[in-house]
């Protein structure tokens, strides 16, 4: 997404940039399945005790692996061109369609475990199956290798240096989100881990728009640092910020209003990871809210500082985990990934303001946390229902209308406002 631009021409060739690129993560593949081979043993140690069905279906993790690296790699080139709508689409939406349909199937019976994890497994080919038709339907499928002039391989050259500077400093936000898993599956056991795992999918839904965002303002970043237009990203990193603090803080709302709701349909158990949920969905809304410092920071020539912060964050997440997990178990993992997430946007922020005098926080954001707050007391005068859909619909409908009349009126996010406006009057035309 970083070079693009400078590869681009219009023979639509793009100097053979996508067969490069493809050909980069296929041997990255196979580099990482040699070595996922030779830790076979001592990982599945690890496990054995209080995981064994993890160390049972060790080897599934290869094609998995392929399928979620090929999704990324479709993406990720789909991304350069401003195609994100598909992307999103069937990684937030259909993939958890069919994940949804066959849990059901499992739990109906109709199918016996082997054939949920082989089924789960083919599941995740489906998103970067549906990308590659998409691509070749755009035609923006380039697996032909083109000659290398002297420019082409200097880029060639720089885009790989960058590249591997990413590839260990990117790792860790892939690492991140599962060290806390697989502590705690080791040291606890799957109970507790799965019980993790789902608040994690519930955080995971808070984070949908943030990463819409991200994806459409990544290519938008490379194309300003080109034309070194400082104003215009300290304006697209302001408006992303305040927009991802207000979906963050209405997403965390809902969800938080409405987990007892939630829980109804599990058994007890799951109700114990409500705190989970708290320190695990606080820590990432204040990701969401400085989350794009660190696209600027990658796309910038100040790249290797992004690394440091990554290894940081891995460092500090074992580090944490190993400390809390075994006092307080699942909460302690919410809790060491929390603390964890806000150092390192810290971080962020620090490096950002320090290189290109670039910051894009308010203090009139605490408004925004303060109306979310004030959200919940609200949820709390409502009375609740005995009928669990009944009750999550009205209070999910009375929230989303207080709280998105009152960041409507304070006029808080004038490009929230213009966005909200725009899409009213194109219903309201479109009615007429």
């Amino acid at each position: 997404v970083k070079f693009f631009p400078f590869f681009r021409t219009p023979d639509r060739r793009d100097n053979g940039f996508f067969f490069w690129s493809a050909l980069g993560v296929g041997a990255g593949f196979v580099v990482f399945t040699v070595l996922f081979l030779a830790f076979r043993e001592p990982v599945m140690a690890y496990y054995s005790k209080e995981s064994p069905l993890l160390s049972e279906h060790y080897l599934m993790l290869i094609p998995l692996g392929l399928a979620t690296l090929s999704y990324n790699f479709f993406s990720s080139w789909l991304q350069a061109f401003y195609k994100t709508v598909v992307t999103s689409f069937v990684n937030e939406i259909l993939l958890r369609l069919l994940i949804s349909i066959e849990i059901s199937l499992y739990a109906l019976r109709l199918i016996t475990f082997e054939q949920f994890v082989v089924g789960y497994v083919l599941i995740y080919f489906v998103p970067a199956a549906i990308l590659l038709v998409y691509m070749a339907t755009i035609r923006q499928t380039r697996f032909r290798p083109v000659p290398v002039t002297p420019r082409v391989r200097r880029l060639l050259s720089i885009t790989a240096v960058y590249g591997l500077w990413q590839y260990l400093g990117g790792a860790s936000m892939y690492i991140v989100p599962i060290v806390d898993q697989t502590m705690l599956a080791g040291i606890c056991g799957l109970a507790e881990g799965g019980i993790y795992t789902t608040i994690i999918y519930m955080t995971s839904a808070m984070q949908m728009p943030y990463r819409s965002i991200v994806k459409v303002s990544t290519p938008v970043v490379t194309n300003l640092w080109k034309e070194r237009d400082m104003e215009g990203m300290r304006k697209i990193s302001r408006d992303a910020s305040l927009m991802n603090l207000i979906a963050g803080c209405f997403l965390f709302v809902v969800i938080w209003v409405n987990l007892d709701n939630i829980f109804s349909l599990m058994p007890e158990s799951y109700a114990s990871g409500r705190y989970v949920f708290l320190f695990l969905g606080l820590g990432w809304v204040v990701n969401m809210y400085v989350g794009l410092n660190s696209t600027i920071l990658m796309t910038s020539k100040k790249y290797r500082y992004e690394f440091m912060l990554s290894i940081l964050l891995v460092g500090l997440t074992v580090l944490t985990n190993a400390l809390m997990i075994p006092r307080w178990g699942m909460n302690g993992a919410a809790l060491a990934t929390m603390i964890s997430l806000l150092v390192f946007n810290v971080g962020h922020v620090a490096f950002v303001w320090k290189f290109y005098r670039i910051f894009s926080l308010s203090w009139r954001d605490v408004l925004v946390v303060l109306w979310g707050a004030a959200m919940i007391g609200v949820s709390m005068l409502i009375p609740r229902q005995d009928n669990f859909i009944v009750d999550g619909t009205i209070r999910t409908t009375l929230i989303s209308l207080v709280f998105g009349t009152g960041i409507y009126y304070s006029k808080i996010s004038p490009a929230l406002n213009r966005m909200l406006e725009g899409l009213l009057r194109r219903i309201f035309v479109r009615r007429s």
